[in-house]
């Protein structure tokens, strides 16, 4: 009976992941100023063909100086055009794509191992994986990029099997699709697909003749984004974010060098810049393994990360260990190790470039060989004890573990980190277009991320007033610029003496002798916006 119904079992661990993925996704948590910018953008190409800055149907959107990839944006046009520019229209693109990305998984295990029990276990860890979830839940452009990579990499080892000349195609548009979608793909997909094409060169060396129109079709589908990303500040962007926004190894290097008199050609050799760069891209890349970083503690960007957990539940650790060993070890794992050793290594680069290491935002195709690597433990662990107690007690541990999550997730999250998502500008921006007219002027701290994209979006301000008004700010070290005016509404510092009469002041939690007139909460109590009259 259990054979029967086994293969029907997959549709269950979809809807669950479907559910888990959609519930309340249109309001929780709160838009953060990237989905706001994707949204918007998308918005106003429907409204004029132009984004904000006025640029004609870009592939990088200027944005906030970042030049972000434009494959998500085109990705929500008809969802925006549908729905209206909402949150949940923004992040419905990346929902679908990644509950996709989990049936794809199944059906890339099931042809890699045979194994419909592999293949299933693996999916549902996936389904209620922390790390995917959260970054489903949201318009996560490398959530996106890494569903395209789960189904171009179906579509290679589809290729082996029938249809060489199709599914190789498909394989190559999917990686490439990535590339339009989020910078760290273009690090991860083309060393994956070159890893991939290198192992099984000799079957596909025998089959060139069928793989010329494919490979020159992705070369051609590359070539518009490549020369976007040299002309739209793509250098400007990585160095921004790269390891060598970080000035710590350069003083290091001048310190160490300053304690050795006179200098030498050695002290010079071992001390320079580029082996303390390359002795931090090392720890930067070792990070992404550190036990505690997966299993307990987590990213340190809040946004990132739910309280007190790390990416993966803690009872997945001896499976991951055990699945390791059988990986290695196993023959009939062989074309299953050639897929996720590479995947597994090439997986942290991309973050480990950043200065911003370890990033589970940038690392998130880790979690595909962990979550079949941890499939692989419990399936060794059914098939050499399988007994109802042990199914039992498996089932009722990982339950707990992910009841643990669901209530980090939706109850604690929104209470410690508020901040981090903005909370309180789908309020506080109705607030603002009721009183414009009321004052000369309005004021709004600048104390959160981004505010004029986020008026901007809740406000759903005509993008034909937007493109002829917007300015950025000179970048900062970071490479990131801001708006500070829109119409009568000023976005800064508040700084009371510099404040003119007769203004609207919307002020964060700050210390001041004025009494607010009207006070906008963060879920845990504490004051989001206070709003003051001069």
């Amino acid at each position: 009976m259990l054979t029967k119904i086994k293969p029907y079992l997959i549709y269950f661990v979809l809807l669950l992941a479907l559910f888990i993925r959609s519930y309340r996704i249109g309001d929780y948590p709160s838009i953060n100023p990237d989905e706001a910018a994707l949204g918007y953008n998308a918005y106003s190409l429907l409204q004029t063909g132009l984004d904000e800055h006025g640029a004609s149907w870009p592939l990088h959107f200027k944005s906030f100086g970042d030049y972000k990839p434009g494959g998500y944006v085109y990705l929500a046009l008809p969802f925006i055009k549908i729905l209206g520019l909402t949150p949940l229209a923004v992040r419905l693109p990346n929902l679908i794509l990644s509950v996709l990305s989990i049936y794809f998984l199944y059906k890339l295990l099931l042809l890699l191992s045979m194994s419909s029990r592999l293949s299933l276990i693996s999916s549902l860890v996936l389904a209620i994986s922390p790390w995917h979830i959260h970054f489903s839940r949201g318009a996560w452009e490398s959530s996106t990029a890494l569903s395209f990579i789960i189904i171009g990499t179906y579509f290679f080892f589809q290729s082996k099997v029938k249809n060489v000349a199709r599914n190789f195609s498909l394989f190559v548009l999917f990686y490439v699709l990535s590339l339009y979608v989020y910078h760290s793909a273009r690090i991860f997909a083309p060393t994956l697909a070159l890893c991939l094409l290198v192992t099984y060169k000799s079957y596909f060396l025998n089959l060139k003749s069928k793989l010329i129109l494919p490979i020159i079709f992705g070369i051609l589908l590359c070539l518009p984004v490549l020369f976007s990303f040299i002309k739209n500040g793509g250098a400007t962007r990585f160095g921004g974010v790269g390891l060598t926004a970080d000035s710590g190894p350069l003083s290091r290097s001048n310190e160490l060098l300053n304690q050795h008199q006179p200098l030498t050609i050695f002290t010079r050799l071992i001390h320079n810049k580029r082996s303390l760069y390359f002795l931090s891209w090392t720890q930067k890349y070792l990070s992404h393994f550190d036990l505690n970083f997966l299993f307990l503690s987590g990213d340190e960007v809040p946004r990132s990360k739910v309280p007190d957990m790390g990416q993966l539940y803690l009872l997945e650790l001896p499976f991951l260990i055990v699945g390791l060993y059988c990986l290695l070890r196993q023959p009939s794992y062989l074309q299953l190790k050639s897929l996720l050793i590479p995947w597994l290594f090439l997986s942290p680069i991309a973050s480990s470039l950043t200065f911003q290491a370890p990033s589970v935002l940038r690392s998130l195709p880790l979690v595909i060989p962990l979550t079949i690597i941890t499939g692989i433990g419990i399936t060794k662990l059914l098939t050499s004890f399988f007994n109802t107690a042990i199914v039992t007690i498996l089932a009722l541990l990982y339950l707990y573990s992910f009841a643990y999550y669901l209530d980090a997730y939706f109850i604690h999250y929104q209470k410690r980190y508020p901040f981090s998502w903005n909370y309180g500008f789908n309020q506080i921006v109705p607030y603002i277009n009721s009183q414009k007219n009321n004052y000369k002027n309005i004021y709004v701290t600048n104390k959160y991320d981004q505010p004029y994209i986020l008026y901007l979006f809740y406000s759903q301000y005509p993008p034909q007033k937007i493109q002829s008004q917007i300015s950025l700010t000179p970048p900062d070290k970071f490479g990131f610029s801001t708006v500070t005016q829109i119409d009568n509404i000023h976005f800064q510092k508040i700084t009371w003496a510099e404040i003119p009469d007769n203004s609207l002041i919307i002020d964060s939690d700050e210390d001041t002798i004025h009494i607010p007139t009207k006070i906008i909460n963060f879920p845990n109590g504490s004051p989001a916006f206070k709003i003051y009259i001069k």
